[in-house]
């Protein structure tokens, strides 16, 4: 009996091992897979070439971004929020520096932005250069860059560009 008991849990330990072994490696092939897929999304906003885009993001890719993180949702509000940013900063430039998966479903990106105001946007041209550390959360699903959370400093942004900010009047 004590040797049936033994061979069991020994046959228990080895199933939980062959598991575990399995997932580590699951989980690092996840990380090779998904990598790929990630660099392309940022020479997408690098290069300004939108054509990986289709392959790469869902159809129903969700964009948010400071200061409101409204939704933009689809590949052509991507599309135009990248080609927006690069008429407005000819040379933009994410450097990614560091990459930390969250589960099987996000991953979290340290970047620094650089670039310089030459261009025509929504705001006036400063010909200022920005270098802006910020971070971007990037879900995916799959093989799909399912959306996007990008995060980074206002106020660095736009003291950078030359601007003077003029806090409220204050009412009692």
């Amino acid at each position: 009996m004590k040797q049936i008991l033994f061979l069991l849990l020994n046959i228990a330990f080895l199933f939980f091992i062959i598991q575990a072994s399995t997932s580590c490696q699951e989980h690092t092939d996840y990380k090779n897979s998904i990598n790929p897929i990630l660099d392309e999304y940022v020479e997408a906003w690098n290069t300004g070439n939108l054509d990986q885009l289709d392959v790469i993001t869902s159809l129903d890719f969700e964009l948010r971004m400071i200061p409101d993180f409204e939704p933009k949702i689809g590949q052509g509000l991507l599309k135009e929020e990248i080609t927006n940013t690069r008429k407005a900063f000819p040379d933009f430039n994410l450097n990614v520096t560091e990459k930390l998966f969250v589960g099987d479903s996000a991953v979290v990106i340290k970047w620094t932005l650089t670039g310089t105001n030459t261009g025509k946007s929504t705001m006036p041209q400063t010909g200022k250069k920005v270098n802006i550390p910020g971070f971007s959360v990037i879900f995916f699903a799959d093989t799909l860059i399912t959306g996007e959370w990008i995060a980074f400093s206002d106020l660095m942004w736009v003291r950078q560009l030359g601007f003077k900010l003029t806090p409220p009047e204050f009412i009692e």
